[in-house]
């Protein structure tokens, strides 16, 4: 009975956002400048331990 279900269905297409006005390129230069950024932070991060600890004896 489920199979008669599932054939009765139309087959329905993926939509996408009608809003979404973002293009692919844009994306993907907001996730290398995501990156960028979160690296620097990161590498920070790091730099502030280390000098803590050097500061610290």
């Amino acid at each position: 009975m489920k199979d008669s279900m599932k054939h009765n269905e139309p087959v329905r297409k993926v939509q996408q956002y009608a809003e979404s006005e973002l293009s692919d390129k844009a994306f993907k230069n907001m996730l290398i400048w995501f990156s960028v950024y979160a690296g620097l932070f990161c590498i920070g991060v790091i730099i502030a331990i280390n000098a803590d600890k050097i500061n610290m004896g």
